[in-house]
């Protein structure tokens, strides 16, 4: 019972791992001890950009950028906690896209849109307070931001997510969004997304422990993993906050409760853990809540193992 009130007492997020542009190990075969790259305070999501520099939202309300074989972060975003242009509240996520950060704001209950070098950010999604209406956000936990800068939000409270395009003052559901529950066009907690080449949506339906893939344009989505209930067993995931789908429809699942990342294959009835399931524990093949999740181009895994207050890197091999 400790565990899962220190688990949920945090504020949940997730991230998207973004993999639908690389082909991931082809064996199913990753080093399943980690290294260390980043050590930080509570790491709540983590980014991979293409040279290789890791974006780590932290506990002080600025982003940190860890450069290859950095011994210290730099912050590159925010400092300070407000509701000011170069000042952020609780972020809790982050997606790089043509040199610019995109950042939940989640204290602001906003998207901010922070270009590289620059010492404030623009509002691109949100910013109205906390609420339902189509111009609002209320504690988002997911963001994926396509080619076109269309931003993807997981408005957790709201159970719904959202899609914001370039120069809008209002997104549009695009899945959920017909209130809490289990049915195949409702979420409970939605936290993770991504989308993957044909533009359909993957979603970690946290409370519903299981990952939904919502067409564009749909009103109902399908179970692609879990929805066994909440368990250790293959078949089972346990409050689900990052997912990713590689180019051959392969899903990977950050199953947090459970401490291990599974891999389910296209139609599979049960997972492959391929990192994890021997935990919680802070040695190199454990994680302890892990929030966070992504791959970056060389297919290798990078976890934001929170209650390590640590970023590992699991290698492709």
């Amino acid at each position: 019972m400790v565990a899962l009130f220190v688990l949920f007492s945090l504020a949940i997020t997730v991230v998207q791992i973004g993999l639908n542009n690389v082909i991931a190990c082809s064996s199913v075969s990753w080093n399943t001890n980690g290294t260390r790259v980043a050590q930080t305070s509570l790491p709540e999501d983590v980014f991979i950009d293409t040279d290789g520099s890791i974006y780590v939202p932290d506990n002080f309300n600025s982003i940190q950028k860890w450069s290859v074989g950095a011994k210290k972060p730099v912050i590159v975003a925010g400092g300070s906690s407000g509701s000011g242009m170069n000042q952020l509240k609780n972020p809790v996520g982050i997606f790089v896209r043509n040199n610019n950060m995109y950042i939940i704001d989640n204290g602001n209950f906003r998207i901010q849109k922070w270009a590289f070098g620059a010492t404030s950010g623009i509002t691109v999604a949100g910013g109205n307070s906390k609420g339902s209406a189509l111009n609002q956000l209320s504690n988002c936990y997911g963001i994926y931001v396509d080619d076109k800068e269309n931003i993807y939000i997981a408005d957790r409270d709201n159970n719904r997510v959202v899609k914001w395009a370039p120069g809008t003052t209002q997104g549009i559901v695009v899945a959920g969004g017909n209130g809490e529950g289990r049915k195949s066009n409702q979420l409970i907690f939605p936290i993770g997304i991504d989308l993957d080449n044909d533009g359909n949506i993957y979603i970690a339906d946290y409370y519903n422990d299981r990952i939904q893939m919502w067409p564009q344009g749909a009103t109902n989505g399908m179970t692609v993993a879990g929805g066994n209930g909440g368990g250790s067993d293959p078949k089972q995931l346990s409050l689900p906050r990052a997912v990713s789908v590689d180019r051959h429809k392969n899903v990977y699942v950050l199953d947090t409760f459970n401490n291990r990342i599974q891999k389910w294959t296209p139609g599979a009835l049960r997972g492959i853990t391929i990192i994890g399931n021997d935990g919680p524990g802070s040695r190199s093949n454990q994680l302890n809540s892990p929030f966070g999740m992504r791959f970056d181009s060389s297919n290798n895994i990078f976890v934001a193992d929170t209650y390590n207050y640590r970023i590992q890197k699991f290698s492709c091999e």
